[in-house]
């Protein structure tokens, strides 16, 4: 299928609209300032997907801030540092301040005109509206992963869509979709691996929007 074949986007906000490295690392530097001994940029931020993917089974009981919470407390405590839990909330609340990708706005802008535009997140429903606000998308619009649109037959039907009218904008460690097509998303000049399960293949989301353009002109 081409691009133009699509009648709706369903996009990872942290893998292709928000800098999450980026805004973790800010957030994370009134714990980490004054201590010359921590481990760089890339080790710490390493180290904290290592302490949230060991949390992320508790998700349902802790929610999106609590998680980032105790996430803060543990990345601390493994670094040998010192935290408290207001420390730890205000990291978690932070999440609000994380920076759009310079692409991300106009890209969004351009694509609304041809898609209905979807974006899934783990968020705290006190955080949707300002997100979707950001985005420029409905609050409606906003999904949790757990929802798995995709298979929800019932959501899919309300919403007039066929998973192969879904094109999924996700990056490498999201899971594979059993239907709907599948656009990988590698930003930071990594290496596109063109034999991976992906219909497309893009670095950014200004280059969605360039391969759109292009399938327009087909």
């Amino acid at each position: 299928m081409e691009l133009t074949d699509y009648r709706a986007l369903l996009i990872d906000c942290d893998a292709a609209l928000f800098d999450r490295d980026s805004g973790i690392w800010t957030a994370l530097q009134p714990l980490l300032e004054g201590h010359p001994d921590v481990p760089g940029r890339e080790e710490v931020l390493a180290e904290y997907d290592r302490v949230v993917r060991a949390l992320y089974p508790r998700f349902s009981e802790l929610g999106f801030s609590g998680l980032l919470c105790f996430a803060h407390r543990q990345l601390a405590e493994r670094l040998g540092l010192k935290a408290n839990w207001e420390e730890g909330m205000s990291f978690a609340r932070a999440v609000c301040d994380w920076p759009l990708y310079e692409d991300a706005p106009g890209a969004m802008l351009y694509l609304r005109k041809f898609y209905r535009l979807l974006v899934y997140g783990d968020r705290d429903s006190a955080d949707r509206e300002g997100l979707c606000e950001r985005l420029g998308i409905l609050s409606e619009d906003f999904l949790s992963p757990t929802s798995k649109p995709l298979e929800d037959r019932a959501w899919l039907l309300t919403n007039d869509l066929d998973p192969k009218d879904i094109l999924l904008v996700c990056g490498l460690s999201a899971e594979v979709p059993v239907a709907g097509g599948l656009c990988l998303i590698q930003r930071g000049g990594t290496e596109l691996d063109p034999s991976s399960p992906a219909d497309f293949h893009i670095n950014s989301m200004a280059d969605l929007v360039a391969q759109h353009q292009r399938s327009l002109r087909r």
